[in-house]
């Protein structure tokens, strides 16, 4: 079976590449290996010194504009959040308290009384609010933070340092909505959120920084960040990071085995082997990623959208996930099969969930009786994402075995996700019938993404308003019992309605060079939310 896999992977190779247009290879810079002189000065070895590889390097540095990976790993340095949900409670960084009343209506969050910007000014509410107007007025309307089922959230400003926030019913999910929220300095737009996008602040090295490092270049391919000996929580151990422009796949791994760069991911078994029998030269860390990558079917797909319940779960009862896990990953140190559409980091978890049990007779019925034999699915996938071409190629086999032919279209990020996410009704929403992604890091006691694909995308996701309105009830319920019962059955009513599969939940491995210590110190991915416990000697 192996053999027919890879044959087929390989065959799938040359396929994919006819459909390479959906991301322009000016974009993609696979094979570019581009050094700045900021990078240049230290390409050796240096005690003091990180040398971080970027796939892409973003154009700003703005922190209220993350939609990327490659964004939030160059911002963390530098920027930070309020407080980072993970799966033992909330990690504290600018608050250094949340309290939200037994009602679950009034949140209040507490500033860190020694955080400040980096250029001597204290952070305060007044940061808070301000970036949260720039957001309403960015978007033209109400924004997650302002209103809630179309009611508006009420915020008072009890002092510099403490935030009353008072929602118009209880919503679960707030805390996650917090967490994902980087202040910016309100005092250098003189409070004004209107001159934000008016100005090019967030592209120059003077910005002030909120974080553990300032910035002290800007290159065409990399940004070199400095220390803070003001810092808040503490001086880092490391004094320089250096982010540079190196693009993915082998180039990286290059760089590292040279010793260009400090630290990479690893994605295959292959490389897991080779780095761990390595171990008097490199070290290994390990943490969950806490993110689903999963399979979804599109309602609005020029095939998907004309086929009944019966075909999509023929679709599913076809995949045999630890086939796909073995031939993409290899390894259960990296993936492990998923069973639910959250993850193990989230409390509300249900690990008796069942999932998609295999069975290739039943779907070939299946597939028999509704139409979907014969036909012709266009399968879309992120070509910047680690393992996703080979999990395209596993799928367009295991469908095959019951009539059905797949279409694999390679996407670099960029033109993936506009693709991938189109609502219903734009040009885009026909044009693919399934697809592979990865939601960002699920941990704490939110319901994380989940929660977007059972309410406000039902129309792009394909979902009940039945599973709908239980997911509407769960986020008002205060009584975490309940909450739990009722998502216990979300977990399994969205599984019954065959639109996402859960294919596998990811540790994050990394290997770094033998003087680099501490990547592990943080849970928080993508790295590295807290820079305090890295060293490089």
């Amino acid at each position: 079976m192996k053999r027919k896999i890879l044959a087929l992977f390989l065959a799938s190779t040359m396929l994919v590449s006819v459909f390479a247009g959906c991301g322009s290879s000016e974009d993609k810079k696979e094979n570019s290996v581009k050094t700045e002189e900021g990078a240049k000065k230290t390409n050796k070895a240096e005690s003091g010194v990180f040398r971080i590889a970027m796939t892409y390097k973003p154009n700003s540095l703005q922190p209220s504009a993350q939609s990327s990976d490659d964004l939030v790993q160059a911002i963390r340095p530098i920027y930070e959040p309020l407080f980072a949900e993970t799966k033992d409670g909330l990690e504290y960084y600018l608050a250094d308290k949340l309290d939200i009343s037994e009602d679950g209506l009034t949140y209040t969050l507490h500033i860190n009384d020694k955080a400040t910007w980096s250029d001597g000014e204290p952070i305060t509410v007044k940061d808070v609010m301000f970036t949260i107007n720039y957001g309403v007025e960015t978007y033209g309307g109400p924004t997650s933070f302002t209103q809630i089922n179309g009611q508006e959230v009420k915020f008072n400003e009890k002092d510099d340092k403490t935030l009353e926030i008072i929602l118009p019913m209880v919503y679960d999910n707030y805390t996650r909505t917090l967490a994902q929220f980087y202040p910016m300095p309100a005092h250098t737009f003189d409070n004004d959120p209107k001159k934000v996008d008016n100005s090019d602040y967030f592209k120059k090295a003077e910005m002030a920084t909120s974080g553990a490092y300032t910035v002290s270049e800007i290159n065409e391919d990399s940004f070199v960040f400095k220390a803070r000996t003001d810092y808040y929580r503490g001086t880092p151990s490391v004094e320089t990071v250096i982010m540079k422009t190196i693009g993915s796949g082998s180039t990286k791994q290059i760089e590292f085995e040279n010793g260009d760069i400090d630290y990479m991911r690893v994605t295959s078994a292959e490389e897991l082997k080779k780095y761990e029998d390595a171990k008097d030269k490199y070290n290994m860390y390990s943490v969950s990623e806490a993110r689903l990558n999963y399979i979804q079917l599109n309602p609005n797909g020029s095939v998907m959208s004309k086929l009944s319940p019966d075909a999509r779960k023929a679709i599913f009862l076809a995949l045999n996930k630890e086939e796909i896990i073995q031939f993409a990953w290899g390894s259960d140190k990296l993936a492990e099969p998923a069973n639910s559409l959250l993850t193990p980091d989230q409390s509300l978890y249900n690990k008796d969930c069942k999932g998609y049990e295999y069975n290739l007779e039943e779907a070939k019925k299946l597939a028999e009786s509704s139409g979907l034999a014969g036909k012709t699915l266009t399968y879309i996938y992120n070509a910047d994402r680690a393992n996703m071409e080979a999990v395209a190629t596993v799928v367009q086999q295991q469908l095959a075995a019951i009539g059905v032919n797949v279409k694999i279209e390679s996407c670099d990020t960029s033109t993936f996700f506009p693709r991938f996410f189109s609502k219903a009704g734009d040009e885009q929403a026909a044009t693919w019938d399934l697809g592979t992604n990865g939601w960002d890091s699920q941990r704490g006691t939110n319901c994380g993404q989940a929660i977007s694909y059972f309410t406000n995308r039902l129309a792009d996701c394909g979902y009940s308003e039945e599973l709908s309105n239980l997911a509407t009830k769960a986020l008002g319920t205060v009584n975490e019992e309940e909450r739990q019962k009722l998502w216990n059955e979300i977990q399994d009513k969205s599984l019954e309605e065959c639109w996402e599969y859960p294919l596998t939940y990811t540790n994050y491995v990394m290997v770094s060079q033998k003087n680099v210590t501490g990547l592990d110190s943080s849970s928080v991915i993508p790295e590295f939310i807290d820079y305090l416990g890295i060293k490089v000697e």
